[in-house]
């Protein structure tokens, strides 16, 4: 069920966000060649700490990362590994959830390391696109199969496969709530 947020919860995950965006640009700071996913995990975890945080993915359905780190062909939910070295030319999405007096946000940023191939760097970009021109579409009488449709439409023009079992979706109390915004059209 669609949760209506009101205002004092609306200033509590806008607090949580400004916390979210200070921890991944400090996170950022780290992740180099030689850092493995398991010390960019644990570096996450201290930066939560000290901003009086939690995370809001350790232990949610047995995940075992303070943050999701996908490397390469890991689409999404990575889990941090000590085996898992970056390396030059490594592609590697955060994703990061907190829990701010008892409120959840959320969000995943996708980087390159070093030098990378054109279609590499347009990929990023577009993928980046895609979110804005969905976001674009966040307006009244607008339906959320509108936000979808921007979004496949883009992804369709680019030739880019579109991973249909995964979503954005709402967040509050929860980090998963509705409603759920694929990537793809669909009839809402």
């Amino acid at each position: 069920m669609l949760s209506i947020k009101s205002l004092d919860e609306i200033v509590i995950m806008k607090e949580a966000g400004k916390i979210l965006s200070f921890i991944r640009k400090e996170l950022l700071k780290f992740l180099k060649v030689g850092i493995s996913t398991f010390d960019l995990d644990m570096i996450a975890f201290d930066l939560m700490k000290k901003n009086g945080v939690i995370s809001a993915f350790k232990g949610y359905q047995g995940f075992g990362g303070y943050i999701c780190i996908s490397v390469n062909e890991a689409v999404v939910h990575g889990l941090p590994s000590k085996t898992r070295i970056l390396k030059l030319g490594d592609i590697v999405t955060l994703d990061i959830g907190i829990k701010h007096k008892g409120y959840c946000v959320d969000s995943a940023w996708t980087y390159s390391l070093g030098s990378v191939s054109n279609k590499i760097k347009q990929f990023i970009e577009n993928t980046k696109k895609s979110l804005f021109l969905g976001i674009e579409q966040v307006k009244p009488g607008n339906k959320i199969s509108d936000i979808s449709r921007a979004i496949g439409k883009f992804g369709n023009k680019h030739n880019y496969g579109i991973i249909e079992i995964f979503s954005g979706h709402g967040i509050g109390k929860k980090l998963h709530e509705e409603p759920y915004i694929f990537n793809f059209d669909f009839i809402s």
